[in-house]
């Protein structure tokens, strides 16, 4: 299989630091051949890079399936751009580059942090996965968490393909979470209160329209937004919660993100960074 490739210099994009962070967890590294496989957007990705490039296959999707053609109406798999899922997946319109430079004029530990973490992305991400996958975050490592997550997806997601031994599943829809029986379920997979989390949330979305209801979060002011997003159960500061709530309104992408007056950080007197 022919390797795809995108303009994109290493310094612009690191992958072991962007995709083992902490941010998705669907990702796995064969370090032999520094080679990562992944899903997202409902398409099994191999990905790897070099100096000036991001090179990918795409392993399966379900957007070449005839019901997701038919569900999106479209005729072929020639209307999939895979260049362009990857390029916003990884927001590679953002020169980061630039930032890295404006952050380390400002901030002298993030000028020493920056040689060695260079090209660290925020991804965007799907809404409810994201969200999903941090309620399976609460009071866990990486390991288990991404342990959770293929498991909502082998269980509840639809089968994408086969590749090597292993089998790839597409994130649930909410609909699928939101079914009464999901809570035992989970909890007999090992998820504990987490289970009730899911299912409650997943039950409250569909109620409030669904992926509706998170696209209208984008068109809302950040603090409203952040305060719709809290209503969900077991989302909130008193479960220490309220990090995550941000998390996933910054990668949901909100087209107004913003912060208030009272919110804002010119509006509050600045604390010297400790020493570390």
């Amino acid at each position: 299989m022919t390797w795809n490739k995108l303009l994109c210099n290493i310094r612009e994009l690191q992958l072991v630091g962007t995709l083992s962070g902490g941010q998705s967890f669907r990702w796995k590294q064969n370090i032999d051949s520094n080679e990562w496989i992944g899903v997202f957007s409902k398409t099994v990705w191999k990905l790897r890079e070099s100096d000036d490039h991001l090179q990918y296959q795409v392993i399966g999707s379900l957007h070449n399936s005839k019901k997701e053609q038919i569900k999106n109406n479209k005729k072929s798999k020639k209307d999939v751009d895979f260049d362009k899922l990857l390029e916003d997946y990884f927001r590679l319109d953002t020169n980061l580059g630039e930032y890295y430079k404006e952050w380390s004029e400002k901030d002298s530990l993030f000028e020493k942090a920056c040689q060695q973490f260079y090209g660290i992305r925020m991804l965007r991400q799907e809404p409810v996965e994201n969200l999903f996958s941090f309620i399976c975050s609460q009071n866990n490592h990486i390991s288990r968490i991404s342990t959770m997550v293929e498991k909502l997806c082998s269980h509840y997601g639809e089968k994408i393909c086969e590749y090597e031994g292993d089998t790839y599943y597409a994130f649930p829809e909410v609909e699928k979470l939101a079914l009464p029986e999901v809570e035992s379920e989970l909890r007999n997979l090992g998820f504990g209160y987490r289970a009730k989390f899911i299912q409650k949330s997943a039950a409250q979305i569909v109620e409030w329209g669904g992926v509706e209801w998170f696209k209208s979060l984008q068109d809302m002011k950040y603090k409203d937004a952040k305060v719709e997003l809290m209503k969900l159960h077991g989302i909130g500061p008193k479960v220490n919660f309220s990090l995550f709530c941000e998390g996933v309104l910054f990668c949901a992408d909100l087209k107004k993100f913003q912060q208030t007056d009272d919110d804002s950080a010119t509006s509050k007197p600045k604390k010297k960074r400790k020493k570390l």
